[in-house]
Order: C-alpha cells, then structure tokens, then sequence
C-alpha cells in the first residue's frame, strides 16, 4: 500500500512538471506572436497614415494655388475687357443725350438773336440798309449769344446729362458686371473647395478602411494561432497519458494510470483553462527577493498591466544596484521595451523605470548583443514620438531627454 501511494505521488510528479512547462513554453511563443503581428501591423498603418496626410496637403496646395491663379487670370484680362466694352457702350449713350439737350437751347437762342437784330436795324437805319445791318450784327450777335448760351444752359445741360447717362446707364452696368464676376468667382472657389473636401474625405476613409480589415485580419490571425495551441497542448496532454500507459508494467499500476487521467490531470487541464490571480505568485516571489523569476513570469504573460503593477511593488532602483545583479539582460532588455510599449500610461514612472533599467543594460552580453541595437531604436523612435505630443509636462520632458540621452549613450558602445 505504501509502495503505491509513492509510485502514485512520483507519477502526479511525473505528469505535473512537463505539462506545466509546455503550459509556460505555449503562453510565451502565443504572447511573442501576437506582438510581433501587432508592431508590424501597427509600423505599415503609421507609415500609410503619414504618406496619405503628405498626398492630402500636397492635393490641398495644389486646389489653393488652381484658385489662386483663375481669380488672377480674370483680374488681369477678363475685367479690364468687360469694363472697356461697357465704358464704350454707355459713352455713345451719353453722346445722344447731349446732343438732344443742347438742340433746343441753339435753336432758341439763335431765333431770339435774329428778332432782336431785326428789330433794332429797322428802327435806327433806312430800309435801304437793312441788308448790311442784318449781317453784320447777325453775325456778331449769332456768336455772341451761341458763346453765351454755351457757357450758361449748354455747359449745365451738358453735365447734367453727363452726370444722368452716368448714374442711370454707367453705374448700374459696371455694378452688374462686377456682381457677375464675383458670382462666378464665388461659384468656381466653392465648387474647387466641394472637389477637394470630398477628396479629402475619401483619402481619409480609405485608410480607416484598410486599418479595419489589417486589425481583422490581426484578430483572424491570433484566433488561429490560439486554436493551433490549445490543439497542441491537447496534442501534448493525450502523449503524456500514452507515455504513463505504456510505462505501467503491473496490474496494480494500472487502476493508478486511470485514476490519474481521470483526477489529477482533469484538474490540471481546469487551471490551464482558468488562469489563476497572477499577482499572488508575483508577491510571494518577491517576498522571498526571487526577482528573476517573479519578472519572467510577468513578461512571458505579455500583459502590459502586470508588468506595470510588478514594478510598482517593488524598488527596482534598489534591485538594480545588486551586485551581482538580480536580473539578468534578456529580462532587463524585454522589460524595457514591455514599459516603452505602455508609455502612454502612468508616463512619468514608467520613464524613471525605464531610465533605471537602459541604465543597467549591457550592451556588450552575448545574450542580447543582437537585440540591443533594434530594440533601443524602437524605444527612442517612441520616446520621440511621446515628446511631440501636447499632453506632456515639463518635467515629463526632461524625464523624456534624460532617457533619450541615456539610449545614445548605450548606442554608442554598441559596435
């Protein structure tokens, strides 16, 4: 009986360590797959956006620039054209109506200055000198009175109607003119303004088209990977009851075999399919100042939030000036580009975090000589970007060169 319940306790052993370690091995490709699938999708979208902004500012220069030159080209030849033909026009207008007031006036004038002539040369001189008088003082006073007159009533009449053709043909027709320009500007700059709105508006919406069917396609692809896994992992699950069966030498083994499969490795694949609160096992690793452990756990989970609540519970200043150092490079690198991932959250612990942890990276290890150069310029191309943004503070600024200053450094001691 004792031989059996340390044969049963070796076999839960047995079973437990492999299946848990494929559990690890299994979470971690998943968590690495899905992000590297999300940078890249999210690197080509960032790209695209920006090509199709620069191919929306070139469109919206070249309609302005379009407009800009109409509005000139009609100034400088349509207008001065259309104001000529107009100017024309109502002049022959003003020309008769002059013509129309003066008439009356010179006729009156002339037949007063002939009576008046007529009069005087028949009541001062004999008849026989009537035909003398009457032309020399008709032409005199023909002259005189036609001069007078001009300068008087035809002068007057003449502004008059002038000022009237002016007023009621001149203005009118040049205020009609310059009305149907500015229409037909108003209707060109709008219609231009309509073309590229809705251009505008379609370059936009395809690549919030397009960002849809690359996030589908992401989700279509995790799916798959995660469907792959868990068929792995029941793959890996049916081996390892073949491997016990086919272990069992005895009858007496055998009724343990069952109940192993039917109990312990049931209950197994129930805390497989229900992860337990992650954070119990991180505080009792860190409790007992097992850091390697307790942050490679974190990371492999690729759940942003646990690594930020992990740092959050510990002094990593503190755990980084361990000598020997508690944590080794691939966890120091991982962790920084884990906290320049979610930098966007809780911005200024999460530089001072990854200001202690650049800090401490050497770039120099066999283990990440490979990955420092790649991994630090995704972080500064971040940290460039965060720093452009109008949501930062001062002091999150200096945090931010401060770090920035720090990448060049380690950089530059890469060969």
């Amino acid at each position: 009986m004792t031989m059996q319940k340390d044969m049963q306790k070796q076999m839960s052993n047995l079973v437990n360590l492999p299946v848990t370690k494929e559990g690890r091995r299994l979470e971690a490709s998943l968590g690495r797959s899905i992000e590297k699938a999300v940078k890249a999708n999210a690197d080509a979208l960032w790209v695209r956006f920006q090509e199709d902004n620069a191919k929306n500012e070139k469109l919206s220069r070249d309609h302005a620039q379009q407009i800009a030159s109409l509005i000139n080209n009609f100034v400088n030849k349509d207008l001065a054209v259309m104001l000529e033909k107009a100017v024309k026009k109502e002049l022959a207008t003003v020309g008769q109506a002059v013509t129309r007031a003066l008439t009356p006036a010179m006729e009156k004038t002339i037949a007063s200055s002939i009576a008046e002539s007529f009069q005087k040369a028949v009541g001062d001189k004999a008849v026989n000198q009537l035909e003398k008088s009457v032309n020399s003082k008709l032409e005199a006073t023909v002259a005189r009175q036609i001069q007078a007159q001009f300068q008087t009533s035809g002068r007057q009449a003449l502004q008059d109607a002038l000022k009237s053709s002016v007023e009621v043909s001149v203005i009118p027709a040049f205020e009609m003119s310059c009305k149907a320009m500015f229409e037909q500007v108003d209707t060109a700059f709008q219609k231009g303004m309509i073309e590229h709105t809705n251009a505008a508006q379609q370059h936009l919406e395809s690549p919030h088209s397009s960002l849809a069917h690359v996030l589908r396609d992401s989700i279509n692809s995790a799916s798959s990977i995660t469907q792959t896994l868990s068929g792995e992992l029941a793959d890996a699950q049916r081996n390892l009851l073949a491997l016990v069966a086919a272990g069992a030498s005895s009858n007496t083994v055998s009724p343990m075999v069952s109940q192993i499969s039917n109990g312990h490795l049931s209950g197994l694949h129930e805390k497989v399919e229900v992860p337990l609160d992650p954070t119990k096992e991180l505080s009792r690793l860190t409790s007992e100042c097992k850091y390697e452990e307790a942050f490679t756990i974190a990371l492999q989970r690729s759940d942003l939030s646990i690594v930020s609540w992990l740092c959050s519970q510990v002094d990593l200043r503190a755990i980084l000036t361990i000598v020997p150092l508690p944590l080794s490079q691939g966890v120091l690198i991982s962790l920084l580009q884990h906290l320049a991932c979610d930098v966007n959250k809780e911005t200024s612990r999460k530089l001072g975090w990854m200001t202690e942890v650049a800090a401490a990276i050497n770039p120099a290890d066999q283990m990440i000589a490979m990955h420092v150069r790649p991994i630090f310029d995704q972080v500064y191309k971040t940290l460039h970007h965060l720093g452009s943004s109008p949501m930062i503070t001062g002091a999150e600024h200096s945090s931010i060169r401060l770090l920035m200053h720090v990448i060049n450094s380690v950089l530059l001691t890469c060969k």
